[in-house]
């Protein structure tokens, strides 16, 4: 079940017990009006997770280490949409950036008999694994 907007937040407000700078932004946050501060928080703050777990998978789940795609392409089409998500994981994961650059930006398909989205996933996994 997914856990609902206010669930979030009231974990979010849990963890700034653990450090100062949060509990200055929720404050700041909270300020705003509710459809900014949930686009703030989805963009921000549940992309950042969301991002962790993309990572995960493509670095140790052993489908990735198979060459295996498609556990890959519904999180990964998620978060191509979001540019928080594509600035993170550009700086946090070399080949991410540079394989969303060829395909996203340069327009370059590696892999020419699949659509955009399984060439970036399947380059991904063909860079590190083969």
């Amino acid at each position: 079940m997914d856990t609902t907007f206010d669930e979030k937040m009231i974990k979010l407000f849990e963890q700034q017990k653990k450090c100062p700078d949060l509990k200055k932004t929720i404050r700041l946050i909270q300020a705003l009006p509710d459809d900014v501060s949930r686009h703030i928080y989805e963009e921000f703050f549940e992309a950042k997770t969301t991002c962790r777990e993309f990572l995960n998978l493509l670095l140790n789940d052993k489908r990735s280490h198979r060459l295996e795609h498609r556990h890959l392409t519904e999180i990964t089409s998620r978060l191509i949409r979001h540019p928080c998500a594509v600035e993170y994981l550009s700086k946090h994961c070399k080949v991410f950036n540079d394989m969303h650059k060829a395909h996203y930006i340069d327009n370059n398909k590696y892999f020419e008999q699949t659509n955009v989205l399984d060439s970036f996933v399947l380059s991904m996994l063909f860079y590190l694994y083969h």
